[in-house]
């Protein structure tokens, strides 16, 4: 009976082993075969205004510090109306942010890999 147990969750802990590892192989992203990757530069634009460079960051993350010194990092949602629809906040996923565009004293992007 003990070597019957043995035998069963020996079983039991390789089926989810392999479970495991087939799982995190689906979530592995890559490039189609033939093509490389691209990495999609992004640029901030000092001849245009602040809520147009927002714009042109739509569904980037960002992370803007306000003229209190608070700082704000999520992906731009939109920018209307004098404002900024931030959301998935860093350490805050769940949550969104309005913030007044004329508030932000600095943003901050990722340029380069």
């Amino acid at each position: 009976m003990e070597g019957f147990l043995t035998k069963r969750i020996v079983t039991v802990a390789l089926a989810l082993l392999i479970a495991l590892w087939a799982g995190s192989a689906l979530m592995v992203k890559s490039a189609p075969a033939g093509e490389p990757e691209k990495a999609e530069a992004v640029q901030l634009n000092a001849n245009i205004t602040l809520a147009d460079n927002l714009t042109a960051l739509k569904g980037k993350t960002v992370t803007v510090t306000l003229s209190a010194g608070q700082s704000l990092s999520g992906t731009v949602k939109d920018v209307k109306n004098g404002l900024l629809h931030l959301e998935k906040l860093a350490g805050k996923e769940f949550y969104d942010a309005l913030v007044v565009i004329e508030d932000i004293s600095v943003v901050e992007i990722r340029a380069r890999k």
